[in-house]
């Protein structure tokens, strides 16, 4: 039953690579962009640098490696990027009842058992890499993206492709990608799935309010879920210091940036509902 869950889920744990800094207003980045991952138009617009971020997710349940490099010229840039996600001890409950009709749940009347067989884990990856042009003063991107999953004793691979675009202004952006254009299919020894396509929309600005710097931004996606809404701020407090906060749905997130050139720390921290917090750590270095 687990596993037909996660796969359910195929592209989820993609969303989880984002960064802190992306993370902690709301995992927007879309219109600004932090790193690659939530725009393949993103390496024009970035400055050039390698990334690294390490995330625990919901307490002990989840723990996540991402990173990458960011690299331009004048009228290209291209990015290759990583993100690893392991899930372990998930309990194997599959022969915990006594399945009289077969059909692997459990329904009335059927006896449970206390005991368990024992324990697995899942893992999963994916590797991106991406190409961005400027096209007039829009920045253009395609990605590429190759991803490997295990759970239990199954093994898949799969493909996929995304597109974006990002327009920013002296104080306003606005971006948008399609992301898993080609339905990425994953390939599993039994069969195949799909990660249907989403399409996203952010639009933000960027501006001195006073003589605070305020960055705000607001994403939009519609994917096979349906509707989401992503909200995020940062405020400059200082030459070196940024802090953050932001709404991924219902979730609050807030966090906090240290720039230290050539070094920059993010920090971010995720409040769930229904789940214990999530956290995470970024460490930039600029090109």
């Amino acid at each position: 039953m687990f596993l037909l869950f996660l796969a359910l889920f195929e592209g989820e744990f993609l969303l989880l690579g984002v960064d802190a800094g992306s993370w902690g207003r709301g995992s927007t980045g879309i219109a600004y962009p932090t790193t690659g991952f939530k725009n393949p138009a993103s390496s024009l617009v970035l400055e050039p640098c390698l990334y690294f971020t390490g995330s625990r997710m919901f307490g002990n349940l989840a723990n996540v490696l991402s990173g990458g490099i960011n690299l331009r010229q004048k009228d290209y840039g291209l990015g290759v990027h990583f993100v690893f996600h392991s899930v372990g001890d998930i309990y194997d409950t599959r022969d915990s009842w006594n399945d009289t009709d077969g059909d692997g749940y459990p329904d009335p009347g059927e006896e449970l058992y206390d005991d368990l067989n024992g324990v697995f884990s899942a893992r999963e990856g994916a590797i991106f890499a991406d190409y961005s042009k400027w096209m007039g003063n829009f920045s253009v991107g395609i990605g590429l993206k190759f991803i490997y999953r295990r759970i239990y004793d199954a093994t898949a691979v799969g493909a996929g492709v995304d597109l974006g675009i990002i327009y920013q202004m002296e104080e306003y952006a606005i971006g948008a990608t399609i992301k898993d254009i080609t339905t990425s299919p994953i390939f599993w020894e039994g069969g195949t799935n799909h990660i249907p396509p989403s399409y996203e929309l952010g639009i933000g600005f960027n501006k001195k309010i006073g003589k605070v710097p305020v960055l705000m931004e607001i994403n939009l996606i519609q994917d096979e879920y349906g509707f989401n809404s992503h909200l995020g701020i940062e405020f400059g407090i200082n030459d070196w210091l940024k802090l953050r906060a932001g709404f991924i749905n219902d979730q609050v997130t807030t966090g906090c940036g240290i720039r230290k050139p050539p070094f920059l720390v993010d920090y971010a921290l995720n409040l769930h509902p229904d789940l214990l917090m999530s956290h995470k750590v970024s460490l930039f270095f600029k090109l």
